[in-house]
């Protein structure tokens, strides 16, 4: 098990929360070198670079998917903007294995796994002040964010997502550092500012009756 029935608990409970040192070591920067390096593993549909550019390459021999970052074109917009994947819940087995706890815990649930990451300083780009549709289990790998996390929801008719500040102060202003971990329920406003060169992944878990979770085995080739 993962994640400690404490914090489950908590998480149920579906109000914000924060945690330290909770999950140590589950990725690692040589890890996302390699997704980064693996070219299917880049498709646009995947990968997200934060800014508003459309990118457009030529076509290249022996791909299967052509609709891939070229990795001298990748590592030049990475060096400058927040980025992140999708659909990485099988990443490495502790990930999917938290996927799957999360979708044990909460009954008729689908959870991916998103990898977010910056790799200056400063960095252009990054969501602002947003809520999501989903709640999300956010946890800090290396480096460390200012997370910002209020006690305010957007109601159901909001279409906005993103909002320039709010009247309330945040219910949780914490520096997360490598292991520490925030739940942040759905609706609910908030912001990841990055303080260094940092990496992350959040747990985003939503509810939909027309998809069934992720078949969770995981393949061993070794005893």
């Amino acid at each position: 098990m993962l994640i400690s029935q404490e914090i489950k608990d908590k998480i149920l409970q579906c109000n914000p929360c924060y945690f330290i040192n909770a999950f140590p070591k589950i990725f690692s920067w040589a890890e996302l070198e390699s997704l980064l390096n693996l070219r299917p593993f880049v498709n646009n549909k995947r990968f997200k670079v934060i800014n508003d550019r459309q990118y457009q390459w030529g076509l290249e021999g022996w791909l299967s998917d052509s609709n891939t970052y070229p990795p001298t074109l990748l590592e030049e917009e990475l060096k400058k903007y927040v980025c992140y994947f999708s659909d990485s819940s099988r990443v490495n087995a502790a990930v999917n294995n938290i996927c799957k706890e999360l979708e044990e815990l909460f009954f008729n649930s689908c959870c991916d796994a998103h990898i977010y990451f910056t790799v200056a300083n400063t960095m252009k780009g990054g969501f602002g002040i947003h809520w999501d549709y989903s709640h999300n289990l956010i946890v800090q790998i290396e480096g460390n964010t200012r997370f910002l996390l209020w006690n305010v929801y957007a109601d159901e008719n909001t279409k906005e997502r993103t909002i320039e500040s709010l009247d309330t102060d945040p219910i949780v202003d914490v520096s997360l550092n490598p292991g520490d971990a925030v739940f942040v329920p759905l609706r609910s406003y908030h912001q990841a500012i990055s303080q260094t060169k940092r990496l992350s992944i959040s747990f985003p878990i939503s509810f939909n009756n027309e998809y069934s979770s992720q078949d969770r085995h995981w393949i061993k080739l070794k005893d």
